[in-house]
Formats: C-alpha cells, structure tokens, sequence
C-alpha cells in the first residue's frame, strides 16, 4: 500500500515489537572449534540495539540479526572495523574479532544515530589458560525469539483479565440497578415549551441575537481549537521528526496543559474583576485574544526550537495561560447570554467549532509544513485569530454598553447594575455551598480519571513518524484531519444518547466499550499490519470515547449550581486537564517498562476505571438539594 495512500486513509499500522531484548539475547557455539557467538537484534519499541553493550574474548563472533522489521537498520563500527552494508530490513551479519582486536568498539545504526541507536562491544584479550568450554544445549534461535514475543503479549493479556471480568459484572449489576445509580436519568432538560423561534429576534447585542450569540461563541471556540490542535499534533510531530525524545514531549504537552488545569482560578477573577461600560465577558476575551497573538507572535523569534526546548515549554506555558483564559470568559459569556432552551443545540456548534478548529490547526497546518517549515505554520496561525478577534471586537453583549473605552456611552448597561452583587466573599460562600454535595465532590474525582489513559498521546508521534516510517505530513493529516471528524461524530451521536437513555448509562457502557475495543486492539499484535484492521479499530476506539466525553461534560454540567456556574464547571474541567497532565507524566516510566501490547491493555484497566468514578454520582442531587435551600 502506497504511504500517500495510508494518509488519507487514516490507517494505523503498529509493528511487532523487537523479537529480542537484552534477556533475549543469546550465546551459542556455532563450531566446537571456535569461539562462541553473541547474537545482536533491534528493540523496535526505543530504536536501540538489544543489547546495547556486549562483552566478548579475541576469537568470538557478534551477529546482528533481525528479521521483518518495518524500519531498515545497520550496524557500522566508528572506525570501519565492520559494516554490515547498507541498512535494511533483515540482516544476519557476523564478524568475528581476530587475535590482538581487543578493545571497546563503539557501533552505530546510520538512519538512527541521532535518535540513540548505538552500541559498544568490549573484547577481552584471550586467557592464556583458556580452556574449551562445554558445549552448550543447542537452541532455535528463530523460534524462541518468536515464542518470547508472543509470550510476553499473552503474559501480559493474563494477568489483566480478571480485572476486565470483574467490570463486566460490575457492569452487568448496575444494569441490574439502574434506578438505583441513576442510570436513566436525563441529563439534558427535555424542553416542553414552544419556544419562539430563534431567528424572529432583531437586535446587534448578543442577548438580542441568536445568530450573534450563535456566531461569536463557535468563532472562540475554533480560536481555542486552532492552537490545541497545533501544538498536540503539528508541533509535537515536528519536534519528534527532530530527535526530541518522548519524555521531553511529555515535558512540553505538561506545560501546555497546566494552565488549563488551574483555569478555574480565573473564575472568581473575572466573577470580580469587570468592565461593566464594555460588558461583563467580552474585555477579557479581547485581553486573552490580544495575549495569544503577541506570544505566539513571539515564538518566532526561537532561532531552533527544537534545540531549545525549555524555552518552547515556557511558551507554550504563557500561550496556554491566555487560551485558558479566553476559554474560562467564553463558557462564563455562554451562560450569561444563551437563552435555556439554547443549550443543546449551541453547545453542540461549539464543540463541533473547536474540533474545525483542531483539525485546522492539526491536519492543516500539519499538511503544508513541508512547504512552509514550522515557523511558516506559525506565522499562519496570527491571521486567523485576528480575523476570529474581530467577532467580539465589533460586537457588544447587551444594550448600552461601548464597543471601545473610548466610545460615547449609548445609556445605562444592565452590567453597571448588576456589578454590586460581584465580590469575593460571596462568590468564594457560594463556590463552598455548591462544593458541600457529595455528588459535587464526586465529580472532582471523575474530572481527575478520566484522562490517565493519555500517556499514549505522546508515544503515537514516535511510534508512526520514528517506526513505521510515515511523515510529518501523513500523520498530521491523519490525527488532526479524520480523526478529528470521527470525534465529532462520536460527540453528536453520544449527546443524542445521552438525552434520550440517560448521560450517565451512556458513560458507564461506552467507557468499558472503549476499554473492550482498546485491550482487542492491544491483543492483536498480529494484526497490526492490516491496514484495514487498524483503521477500523482506531476509528471505533475514538467515536465511543468521544460519547464517553461528550456525556461526562453533560453529567458535570448537571451537578453544578448555576449561581457559580461558571467558575463550578471550569473547576471540573481543569480537574480534567490536571488528569492529562498526570497522564502525560506516566508516559516516559511506563514506555521505559512495557511493550506497546502491554500499554494497550493499561490504557484499557484506565478507561474502565471512570465507571468506578461515575457510579455513584447522583445527577440530580444538586438541584434537589437547592431547592430545598433556596425557599428559606
């Protein structure tokens, strides 16, 4: 199949691991006669020889041998002492170290030096007492290795299968329960009224328009896509093409995703801190716009960025403080000025928004880097948050209030007289209340579980660009582009559900569904080559954890008290964030430790691990409980 082909076509290929690690390697007497004989193969999984490190006597052999893999590989000593040719896909080349070669021999593979690919092979002089070892059993090299590999996946599928049983009766006994756990309540409000239509409105505000409201909130949203979209796919594939390793993109995703995980402190800032002339939301939009265009403006001036990581880090940290920003007001703007029976519908152009946005900045800008460079990509970018800064700089949130500070005052906002209700004491009072329900403080937990099983973000950049030989290009296409639209379609369909069996019932079956399709994908290590196969699996993984998001965004939603809102719901969504983070840093240990089956299956235990967060979360025990409140 054509790689131009796999692109378009979003196909998956994984490899078999390395058939070899360092406890695979192998000593075997090829001659009774001759000096014995250390076999050389390749871990797939890191680009390093297995083993790395060798130690013979003048007279042994080492053999490089691999078999099959999908990236071409060599073996040439620093100083031509051997060379196993041209680097390819199989290899079975021997040198055997003559009578006075003793030494440290340093060795390299060529396509892969930058990445680490080295070796170093110490010979010992021969002792002079050397006498002839017994001859050890004989082995089928070929075979073990195959059986080791094979062995270490089904190892591996064993011990993780009693949990996997276990969920499916616990499963199986909330089906049993529902009303019990709540599992057919509706999350979203059935709405009964006839509603006027939406498009009757006349008016230039936002509460006066429903196509401006409409308009505004999904511009920002595709604004706060763009940049997730870059940095998670374009930027990161760029830096792995360069030779950054996985920990150091760890690293970057870290602090690209922290700011987000503390957002919710912007809440009671711009609860408090307001504009009341130019509206309640709309300065802070135009600061968190203004804010990302200057820095990312200012990455251009990195001479390498990948040279200079650490400061790409902070970068990324000080761009993804604003885009946090901008995304705490646009939610606080969504609740000030959608009418309830709004909701559904908008929420849904949002997200969708936001997912164009990503696929944008991910399959598009990651498409044309070739021709552009990095820095070309970048400078693309400034352009279109300019033209999206426009939508809210040319657009006022009610009557009366100034399009600038320096515009003449139209009469009296309904902001300046709502301004005196906003201080902190209150604000932090009603945050403590609506914090005091246990299904609220549930939710805190649920929001810091979800995303654990993301430590496999920033291996899949290393594993298709570094291992299976795909592009830039491809790749980015592929995540950024069709996966992208796969997710949307998952986020449709799961909210549908959701409104019509119930959120929670949609998370509870679709998270251990995804868990299911996950541990397949990770047991069928023989498969990974099928195309076909790997698409179709890919794509099932993603639509179903799409309805498992897209129902938990809902379920928090309906244990927050409206009166905080804004700063409730951000608080749940930077727990979320926070649990990427934790989920980025288990990146590095976890690759260091296990096999790509291996994190197929913990990614799997992961998923299924939000249906304990769910389970006991009540979605309507917030608004029982203050109505019971709000008439005293």
């Amino acid at each position: 199949m054509q790689k131009r082909g796999m692109a378009f076509l979003a196909l998956i290929l994984l490899f078999s691991v390395g058939s070899a690690s360092a406890e695979n390697s192998q000593i075997i007497d090829l001659d009774e006669n001759e000096g014995e004989t250390v076999i050389v193969t390749v871990d797939s999984t890191n680009l390093r020889f297995s083993p790395d490190s060798i130690t013979l006597n003048e007279g042994d052999t080492v053999r490089f041998f691999w078999d099959g893999q999908l990236l071409a590989h060599n073996a040439v000593e620093d100083n031509a002492l051997f060379d196993s040719g041209d680097p390819e896909t199989s290899v079975d080349y021997s040198y055997t170290f003559a009578i006075g070669e003793n030494g440290t021999y340093q060795y390299v593979c060529e396509p892969h030096e930058a990445f680490g690919m080295v070796g170093t092979i110490i010979v010992n002089p021969l002792p002079v007492n050397d006498t002839e070892s017994p001859e050890p059993p004989p082995s089928n090299n070929d075979e073990d290795d195959e059986n080791v590999s094979m062995m270490d996946g089904l190892i591996s599928f064993i011990w993780f299968t009693p949990w996997f049983i276990g969920m499916f009766i616990l499963v199986g006994y909330l089906t049993t329960r529902k009303e019990h756990y709540h599992l057919g309540v509706i999350l979203e409000e059935e709405a009964n009224i006839e509603a006027t239509p939406s498009s009757s409105e006349e008016g230039n505000t936002l509460v006066e328009s429903y196509r401006a409201r409409v308009l505004t909130l999904c511009a920002l949203y595709v604004a706060q896509g763009i940049p997730w979209g870059f940095i998670t796919v374009t930027f990161v594939t760029y830096l792995a093409v360069e030779g950054v390793s996985a920990g150091q993109l760890a690293f970057l995703l870290t602090l690209g995703t922290l700011p987000w995980s503390v957002k919710f402190l912007w809440g009671p800032i711009i609860d408090r801190y307001q504009f009341p002339e130019m509206g309640k939301r709309r300065p802070w939009i135009l600061i968190a716009q203004s804010g990302m265009i200057v820095v990312l403006s200012s990455m251009l001036l990195i001479p390498n960025m990948s040279s200079n990581v650490n400061l790409v880090g902070i970068m990324f940290l000080v761009y993804n403080i604003f885009t946090a920003l901008q995304d705490v007001s646009t939610d606080a703007l969504a609740v000030d000025v959608l009418k309830p029976h709004e909701f559904e519908k908008v929420n849904s152009y949002m997200f969708t928004s936001k997912a164009v946005g990503g696929i944008i900045g991910g399959a598009g800008l990651g498409t044309i880097i070739g021709f552009v460079g990095i820095k070309g990509a970048i400078v693309l970018q400034i352009p279109i948050l300019v033209v999206i800064m426009l939508v809210p700089l040319f657009m006022t949130e009610r009557p009366g209030e100034k399009l600038y500070p320096w515009s003449e005052s139209v009469g009296e906002s309904e902001t300046e007289n709502a301004i005196e209700k906003n201080n902190f004491k209150e604000i932090f009072e009603n945050i403590k209340i609506a914090f005091s329900f246990r299904s609220a403080q549930l939710g805190i937990l649920l929001s810091l579980i979800i995303s654990l099983s993301y430590f496999l973000i920033p291996v899949l950049p290393l594993l298709f660009v570094r291992e299976l030989g795909w592009t830039e290009e491809q790749f980015n296409a592929t995540k950024g582009g069709i996966i992208l639209i796969v997710t949307m379609l998952g986020y449709m369909v799961g909210g549908q559900l959701g409104k019509q069996f119930g959120g929670k019932a949609i998370i509870i079956y679709s998270a251990f569904t995804t868990a299911l399709i996950t541990a397949f994908w990770g047991m069928n290590e023989n498969l990974w080559s099928n195309g076909f196969f790997m698409m179709v699996i890919w794509s099932l993984q993603t639509f179903v954890w799409a309805m498992v998001s897209i129902n938990i965004y809902s379920l928090m939603m309906r244990i927050t008290w409206t009166e905080v809102g804004g700063t409730q719901f951000t608080g749940y969504m930077a727990m979320m964030n926070l649990s990427a983070i934790i989920g980025y840093q288990l990146t590095a240990p976890l690759v260091a430790m296990f096999d790509y089956s291996t994190l197929f299956y913990i990614a799997a235990l992961l998923e299924t691990v939000i249906i304990l967060g769910a389970m006991f979360i009540d979605p309507e025990e917030t608004r029982r409980e203050m109505a019971k409140r709000l008439p005293e």
